[in-house]
């Protein structure tokens, strides 16, 4: 069974079960709200209950038969082969399925709006509760305890930095030089950077206002803050850990097989860290459902329950109402650009995933054409003209090389970008792997090892190159 299948199979079902039991709770009646909007009481009503049943049920169900065929497509993909194939399939599941769990959740909302006005309740955005005596009072983040693993994480960068920069050797790190190491490392300590900002973000949300008793608010929103104070330390200390487990491994044991074990362990320890949360989070909001006597009404400001717009409210940062953690203020200023900014990176995955997806079907085309080399899939990748060549070698045993991707492309048909190779670094690849020729060519200014789908293509390349030289 695929490896890559395996990692994508056991992130995405829990992540969605988690989404179900967040959003869809069996029993509504003891939650604040019902499919993102507030539970009153004329909704617990004889009557009126059982439609918020028939309601809740329905859509409960669609979210279900949403998992299960995420389930059945999931085992389905584990047929592909090749990882491009298995990495695309996924990718495009995972933004599916988060998509389609979402659906029945935005039908309720729509449902449950109607339902409201249909008992004649008025709303009342405009009515805002602020508790003077706690207003911005209340932090549970220890700023210590939040830059302390950023600090870990950092020193483990700069141990890869010197180590590619060479400054000291690690007899088993043969990619030094290349950088790979560093950038996937600062890659995650950046990963550690934004959970921090998002932190204290979170931490200096206004307070939510459950009660007339300045007690209750206060010890409700320190629980609720701690919570999630709690789960960024630990989700920064996995994201550390993970770091120092990574150097480890390139640095004495650098096996594919014990970096997927490490991946598979950081993601699992991540939804460990996920469903401690929300389990908290659940047991606070049953221990202190009573005490909510105090509810703001702002149904009308969140579109399908999960997307907020209110340019009246001044802040960037709200928590959400679909699952768990903070959304931001689309009608705030920055809160545009934000919201602009995640949609041009959703349509440029779109648009990068459908590309992976070309290059994995094209095969690579290596031709000589009036004195020039040419290295072609979808485009010219590669054009070498035969006057800045200095040699060309023919080679018959594609294995031989050590090859480490620094950037571009490396699936189990093509390797294709910038690569180090037998230890010499900057090299450009254009290899297709299930052909074992190919052609290192050395020119003024760089190194290529290139060939053809085919090795009656490379040889034939080699040939005329061969003659060109002469």
């Amino acid at each position: 069974m695929p490896i890559v299948g395996l990692i994508m199979f056991f992130c995405i079902i829990p992540a969605l079960l988690i989404m179900f039991f967040q959003m869809y709770p069996k029993n509504w009646r003891e939650k604040q709200l019902v499919f993102g909007v507030k539970n009153r009481p004329e909704f617990k009503e004889d009557r009126t209950a059982q439609i918020v049943d028939k309601i809740s049920e329905k859509q409960r169900k669609r979210a279900l038969i949403v998992i299960i065929a995420t389930v059945a497509v999931g085992v389905l993909l584990f047929l592909l082969k090749g990882v491009a194939p298995q990495v695309t399939s996924w990718t495009v599941l995972v933004f599916l399925s988060i998509i389609a769990v979402m659906i029945p959740y935005s039908l309720g909302n729509s449902e449950m709006k109607s339902l409201k006005r249909s008992l004649g309740i008025a709303s009342s955005a405009s009515v805002t509760y602020t508790d003077l005596s706690n207003a911005g009072a209340v932090h549970a983040l220890s700023p210590v305890s939040m830059l302390l693993p950023v600090a870990v994480g950092f020193v483990a960068v700069i141990v890869a930095l010197l180590a590619d920069l060479k400054v000291f050797t690690i007899p088993s790190f043969e990619m030094a030089g290349t950088f790979l190491l560093t950038t996937m490392m600062a890659v995650f300590w950046l990963t550690s950077v934004i959970i921090t900002i998002f932190a204290f973000v979170m931490d200096n949300t206004r307070n939510e206002v459950i009660s007339a008793d300045s007690a209750i608010n206060a010890n409700y929103n320190r629980a609720k803050k701690k919570n999630f104070a709690d789960t960024f330390v630990l989700m920064n200390w996995i994201n550390t850990v993970y770091i120092v487990c990574v150097l480890a491994v390139f640095a004495f044991d650098p096996s594919d097989m014990l970096f997927i074990i490490v991946l598979a362990a950081y993601m699992l320890l991540l939804f460990v860290g996920v469903a401690l949360f929300v389990a908290r989070e659940r047991r606070l909001q049953a221990a202190y459902q009573k005490e909510m006597t105090l509810t703001e009404d702002d149904d009308d400001y969140w579109f399908a329950g999960m997307f907020y717009y209110n340019p009246s409210d001044k802040r960037l940062n709200v928590e959400k109402r679909a699952g768990v953690g903070g959304t931001i203020n689309m009608a705030h200023p920055a809160g545009k650009v934000i919201t602009g900014i995640l949609a041009l990176t959703l349509i440029f995955v779109v648009l990068v995933l459908v590309w992976v997806g070309m290059l994995e079907v094209t095969p690579l085309k290596l031709k000589y054409d009036d004195g020039r080399v040419v290295c072609h899939q979808l485009r010219d990748d590669y054009v070498i003209d035969v006057k800045d060549i200095e040699s060309a070698e023919y080679g018959e045993n594609l294995k031989n090389l050590k090859l480490y991707r620094i950037s571009g492309v490396g699936s189990n048909t093509e390797l294709k970008g910038n690569f180090s190779v037998n230890g010499e670094n900057g090299c450009k690849v254009f290899l297709w792997t299930e052909n074992e020729a190919y052609i290192k060519i050395v020119t003024k200014t760089k190194t290529y090892y290139v060939n053809g789908a085919t090795k009656e293509e490379t040889a034939a390349v080699y040939s005329e190159l061969e003659k060109a030289l002469k």
